[in-house]
């Protein structure tokens, strides 16, 4: 089983801002837990982009050495910590609902050519049925504006950065998000919030973090590094909203997918059935 992961942080974008704080750490924490737990060894079994570096480009250059040779086995993961945002869909005219594309936000964006859904999707297409891509997106997919987590312990700032031709007032902004289109590919994906919610970059502990990926990888060593995509979500949900923070984590892909431990492929052959579902959970009360 070949295993290979790229993971994207950037804090620094040209209009300082738009900085972040926490993005490069959560590369570092996921880079330390593969590495650490599940088998990621080789010098060439993790590629990262932080900050600079991670431009659109080098974002797809990226997918395309993730996925290129992918066997049935294979665990791939991508994880990106950053920005996200909309802009009007013009290009493909498959957003019919509301007009808008969900996009990431890499450090050179450009809001005319921008790193939509549809592209990644795209990217990741020719990953065999028998093989496990996880997509794990710490970012403000789309919501109903900024907001602050209410979280007690420090100012925290969501990940979204402002299209300048949005064409809604945050209030009215559509809730959509981020990362659907991919789980078309036999992928698994885990989102940082609910549609209408942005997430937090935060204060916890001793350093900045997503709070998404911080509690991800929280879950897992509670779990003994041993869970399915359904247990982790269902933990992490409860972990954030016992913490104080206003996003509940999304987990969405093939149906056969969601009940297999985290990073680990299903046999190959398994169940044939690809309805896809979406799991998520109502937000706790304190």
């Amino acid at each position: 089983m070949k295993k290979k992961a790229l993971l994207v942080g950037i804090d620094k974008y040209p209009d300082p801002r738009d900085g972040l704080r926490g993005c490069v750490n959560d590369v570092r924490l996921m880079e330390e837990t593969l590495r650490g737990e599940y088998g990621f060894s080789g010098k060439s079994d993790i590629r990262i982009l932080a900050d600079s570096r991670a431009t659109t480009d080098a974002i797809l250059d990226g997918l395309s050495w993730l996925v290129a040779g992918a066997a049935p086995g294979d665990s791939l993961v991508f994880h990106y910590s950053g920005h996200g945002s909309q802009v009007p869909d013009d290009r493909h005219g498959d957003e019919t609902s509301d007009g808008l594309d969900e996009i990431l936000c890499p450090y050179d964006l450009d809001w005319d050519r921008p790193l939509t859904d549809d592209r990644l999707a795209a990217a990741c297409a020719g990953i065999p049925r028998d093989a496990l891509l996880t997509v794990i997106l710490d970012c403000c997919h789309s919501g109903t504006g900024l907001r602050e987590t209410g979280r007690p312990c420090g100012p925290a700032r969501p990940r979204f950065m402002p299209s300048p031709s949005d064409p809604f007032p945050p209030a009215l902004r559509p809730v959509r998000r981020f990362g659907v289109s991919v789980t078309r590919t036999k992928a698994v994906l885990l989102a940082a919030c609910r549609e209408n919610q942005t997430c937090a970059d935060a204060p916890i502990g001793a350093s900045w973090h997503g709070a998404h990926t911080y509690y991800l990888c929280r879950a897992l060593r509670h779990a003994n590094w041993i869970a399915t995509y359904r247990a982790l979500v269902a933990s992490m949900g409860d972990a954030l909203a016992r913490a104080g923070f206003d996003q509940a984590p999304q987990l969405e892909g093939p149906s056969r997918l969601l009940s297999s431990r985290f990073l680990e492929p299903p046999p190959k052959g398994g169940a044939r059935r690809e309805t896809g579902m979406r799991i998520g959970l109502p937000l706790l009360c304190r």
